[in-house]
C-alpha cells in the first residue's frame, strides 16, 4: 500500500480508479482494497485505510470534496461543501454528502443546489465553488438561526491572533447582497439575520 500511496500526487494521497487503470497498476489497486489495506473515499477513488483513519472528521469531508473533484471535475461545489472549502463553522464536520450547483442523475452522494443564484463561481484550493457571500447566504437558509450567526461572523471575523488569513466578506457585501436575495426571493429573513450580527464583529468591516 505504501507503494500505491507513492503513485497518488492528489490532495490526501487519494488513489483513481481510472488513473490506475490506464497506468497499469489497476490490479494492485484492487488488491490492496480487497484485502482492506485501502478503502474507498468515492465511487472509483480511493485512500489508504491506514491514512482514512488517521484524518479528522473535517479532512474527511474534504477528502470526500476532493475525490468528487478527481471524478467530475466540472462541478461546482455549493452550501455545505463550498463552506467546508472556505473553513467555515459547520454543525456537522463529517459530511457523507458532498453539494454542488448541479449533480448529474444517478450519482449517489451529491446533493444538488440548482435554486442557489450562484452568480460568481471561484476558485477555492484549485477547485470550483460558489463564491464567499453566496455560500454565507445559501448556508444562512439552510442552517438554524445559532449555526448560521455562528457561520456569518466566521465569514466576516475581524483579524486577530486567531485569524491570520483576511475574512471571507465584509459587512456591507453581505447586507448587499441579502438584500438582493430577498428582493429576488421575497423573504427578508436573511436580512435580518445579516443585521443581528454583533456590531463589535463589524467595526472593521463596515
Amino acid at each position: 500500500m505504501f507503494l500505491l500511496a507513492r503513485r497518488s500526487g492528489h490532495a490526501f494521497g487519494l488513489l483513481v480508479a481510472e488513473e490506475a487503470r490506464q497506468n497499469g497498476w489497476l490490479p494492485r489497486l484492487e488488491r490492496a482494497v480487497g484485502k482492506g489495506a485501502a478503502v474507498a473515499v468515492r465511487p472509483g477513488v480511493y485512500l489508504s485505510a491506514r491514512r482514512w483513519r488517521t484524518l479528522s472528521r473535517t479532512d474527511r469531508t474534504l477528502a470526500r470534496i476532493y475525490a468528487v473533484s478527481l471524478t467530475q471535475p466540472d462541478l461546482v461545489f455549493a452550501a455545505h461543501s463550498a463552506a467546508a472549502l472556505y473553513r467555515l463553522p459547520l454543525p456537522e464536520d463529517d459530511l457523507e454528502d458532498v453539494h454542488v450547483l448541479e449533480a448529474p442523475e444517478g450519482v449517489a452522494g451529491l446533493v444538488a443546489h440548482p435554486d442557489s443564484a450562484a452568480g460568481e463561481v471561484v476558485t477555492v484550493f484549485g477547485l470550483p465553488a460558489t463564491s464567499p457571500v453566496q455560500t454565507v447566504l445559501d448556508m444562512a437558509v439552510l442552517l438554524d438561526y445559532d449555526d448560521a450567526l455562528a457561520l456569518l461572523r466566521a465569514a466576516i471575523h475581524l483579524p486577530s491572533a486567531l485569524h491570520d488569513e483576511p475574512a471571507l466578506c465584509t459587512k456591507a457585501e453581505l447586507l448587499e447582497a441579502a438584500e438582493a436575495e430577498a428582493a429576488r426571493t421575497g423573504d427578508g429573513a436573511i436580512v435580518e439575520l445579516a443585521r443581528a450580527i454583533g456590531p463589535e464583529r463589524l467595526s472593521a468591516a463596515a
